[in-house]
């Protein structure tokens, strides 16, 4: 094995199997070890450097499959959030993610999966301009959706109170998100928060992914209808029913 602490300054060696550390000076010497060591998503075969390489699809799928496994099993409000936020954090270091065989899933957009996710999987999905995806609820997975190219607006919704799934009865929801998802933006889908949200794309029309993790029972799929005015515009409510 090499000492680290023997290298020039500027140089580069492997220290243990996979591990290449660069001495600038002591301190990063230092940092590099501690992020080999055992932390979730640390240990890279190669270092980036954020000024000069290409975070790619890989290299997310090697910091996030690990972080992801060691933060799914808390799925709390605040776990959930805890987990979004740090996949989110490595998605949007991906400046682009090449786009797997698609397939039509509705007039104007199209779907396909880009494999390699654990316990997540990604799917990539690409929208004309001016097309739609209509509001439904995330009632077993988790979502981090990550703008690529173009953009499209995104509403975010709640029921207010406990939502009922089977209701044929009218409810009240909050719109809690309205957002414009840009190349390296996020919207973020906790099961408990936001679980609701639909897509409109802009002039460019859109692409990005939906990185979902199932957490709970899969549940039958519903869109959500909305009154065309708002309950009351003070407080962004409006009244809703399931599509039937």
């Amino acid at each position: 094995m090499i000492d680290p602490e023997t290298l020039p300054v500027g140089e580069t060696a492997e220290t243990h199997p996979g591990v290449v550390v660069e001495r600038r000076h002591v301190l990063t010497t230092i940092g590099v070890l501690f992020a080999g060591a055992g932390l979730p998503g640390m240990a890279h075969a190669r270092r980036l450097d954020p000024r000069r390489d290409a975070y790619t699809y890989e290299d997310f799928l090697k910091e996030a499959v690990p972080l992801a496994k060691q933060l799914v099993g808390d799925t709390s409000l605040t776990g959930q959030d805890h987990y979004l936020l740090s996949i989110a954090a490595l998605a949007v270091r991906m400046a682009d993610v090449a786009p797997p065989e698609m397939r039509q899933n509705g007039e104007g957009t199209e779907i396909g999966a880009n494999e390699g996710g654990d316990p997540f999987t990604v799917l990539h999905w690409r929208m004309k301009a001016g097309s739609r995806i209509g509001i439904h609820p995330h009632g077993y997975g988790n979502v981090v959706t990550l703008g690529l190219e173009g953009e499209a607006r995104i509403h975010n919704y709640e029921v207010v109170g406990k939502p009922d799934y089977d209701t044929k009865e009218g409810f009240r929801v909050r719109r809690t998100v309205d957002q414009w998802l840009t190349p390296g933006a996020t919207n973020l889908v906790n099961l408990d928060r936001n679980y609701m949200h639909g897509f409109v794309a802009g002039p460019r029309g859109a692409r990005g992914l939906d990185i979902t993790t199932r957490i709970r029972e899969k549940t039958p799929n519903r869109s959500l209808e909305i009154a065309k005015d708002p309950f009351d515009a003070d407080l962004s409510l409006w009244d809703a029913r399931w599509k039937t």
